[in-house]
């Protein structure tokens, strides 16, 4: 079997790479960005089974071309535009063209082929938006109230893909991350942002200590980006799942507090403390925890868990980052 992973030298896909690529799997690697000393690095022994080709989602005919030389027969569609505000006023319509026009090229590819065994879509958790103030558990039954261009670009395409799975007999999968931290987040042509832990590690990396105005807030539900990683996996192996659409998640709130207290476990010599407002050189958003997402489905249905435990996951990402950099 050959995989087609579109944006698979990014973060997220270049996990879901190695693990296919690991388990004997022959993958297509499409990518506006060559592979990089990071990536070669990170893929060791399993680069020997990836085939990187360079490419952009907005160019179909390219996409065509490159699935039936290589006899694709699954497809994992993460290419995207993550835009901050200020790269969604500057080219709006490139990310809509990107995010949704290339999920729309990948599904015309998809089913073109001679023999898809599985389509899956990498979604996101963003696709919840603002919920209702007595919201507690988010599900993948709950009101999506997508907001920003990416977010509505991710429910948008999630929502076309699976009508094409019904207009098309296509074995589509959706899945959706929730925060995800881990090795390997990077600037790409895609991504010039940065989670909220690379920013605060940023501001380690310049020799400053980190100032935040709170601790018990900043709540996250972070997922290790190898657990996000196998989840997609296993969206892509499970025979017949009973459902289309399914959350990743750990399913935990983190306080930024446990965050920067993990950070000066691992990281010998990152300093913290709690200021006012006016001092902190990293504002936190003082909100109680918000709805936290569910993988219960995934669990039943796919066998998926987040295995690696918040302290561990940081350990293991602050190794990295004690390696590289923040980038």
């Amino acid at each position: 079997m050959t995989t087609l992973v579109t944006g698979g030298n990014g973060w997220v896909p270049c996990h879901v790479v190695r693990r296919l690529a690991r388990r004997g799997e022959t993958v297509v690697s499409y990518d506006l960005m060559p592979p990089d000393d990071l990536l070669r690095e990170f893929l060791g022994e399993a680069i020997d089974r990836v085939v990187f080709v360079a490419g952009d989602v907005t160019d179909r005919g390219r996409l065509g071309a490159v699935a039936h030389e290589y006899a694709v027969s699954e497809v994992i569609h993460a290419a995207v535009i993550t835009p901050r505000v200020e790269r969604e006023r500057r080219e709006p319509a490139r990310i809509i063209e990107v995010n949704l026009g290339g999920t729309i090229n990948a599904l015309e590819v998809a089913r073109a082929l001679p023999s898809l065994r599985r389509f899956v879509y990498v979604s996101s958790g963003a696709v919840w938006g603002p919920q209702a103030p007595d919201a507690t558990i988010l599900s993948e039954e709950s009101p999506a109230n997508a907001t920003s261009l990416y977010a509505i670009g991710k429910l948008a395409s999630e929502r076309i893909c699976l009508r094409y799975g019904e207009l098309f007999d296509l074995p589509v999968v959706a899945v959706r991350p929730s925060n995800v931290y881990g090795p390997m987040e990077r600037v790409t042509p895609g991504y010039a942002g940065a989670t909220e832990l690379r920013e605060m590690l940023r501001i380690h990396d310049s020799g400053q200590p980190i100032l935040v105005n709170a601790l018990e807030a900043g709540y996250r539900d972070w997922t290790y980006v190898e657990d996000v990683a196998e989840g997609i996996e296993r969206a892509w192996e499970v025979g017949s799942p009973r459902h289309r659409v399914y959350t990743l998640s750990a399913g935990e709130h983190v306080s930024v507090g446990e965050v920067l207290a993990a950070f000066a476990r691992y990281l010998p010599g990152l300093t913290f403390r709690q200021v006012p407002l006016a001092e902190a050189n990293y504002p936190v958003d003082e909100e109680p925890p918000g709805p936290l997402p569910s993988a219960a489905r995934a669990k039943r249905d796919l066998g998926w868990s987040a295995a690696t435990s918040f302290d561990d996951g940081m350990r293991r990402y602050l190794g990295w980052i004690a390696a590289h950099g923040p980038q």
